[in-house]
């Protein structure tokens, strides 16, 4: 499949949602259960909804909350789910903003890459 040019993955085939999906790399969490929050690897965003790679199956029609560092908890619902991704629709449709900030956030591993200024002398 090709790739942005941070290689990461650009799903291809018919789509059939509302909004324009883009490929990210975000940790975040999800409410899994009434207490329980996991984290788990955001990997497409769009004004309507997220895919998640999560490693562990959500119900389909469960009313979850997705955690974005930076954000207010944003309400969802899964849409779809397997043992290795889920498929999320928001309660509320993202400013597209918001999206565009999320694009422009770093990738782990250009994080990862990140040195410190006293590094730098």
């Amino acid at each position: 499949m090709p790739g942005d040019r941070r290689g990461l993955k650009i799903t291809q085939g018919i789509d059939r949602r509302d909004a324009m999906r883009w490929p990210v790399s975000i940790a975040a969490s999800v409410k899994e259960s009434r207490l329980c929050y996991q984290n788990v690897a955001l990997v497409e965003i769009s004004r309507t909804g997220c895919r998640l790679e999560t490693g562990f199956v959500l119900p389909p029609g469960m009313q979850t909350i997705v955690r974005l560092p930076g954000f207010k908890e944003l309400n969802a619902t899964v849409i779809w789910s397997d043992r290795n991704a889920a498929g999320l629709r928001f309660a509320a449709p993202l400013h597209p903003g918001v999206v565009t900030h999320l694009m422009s956030l770093p990738t782990r591993q250009e994080q990862a890459e990140y040195r410190p200024l006293s590094a730098l002398r």
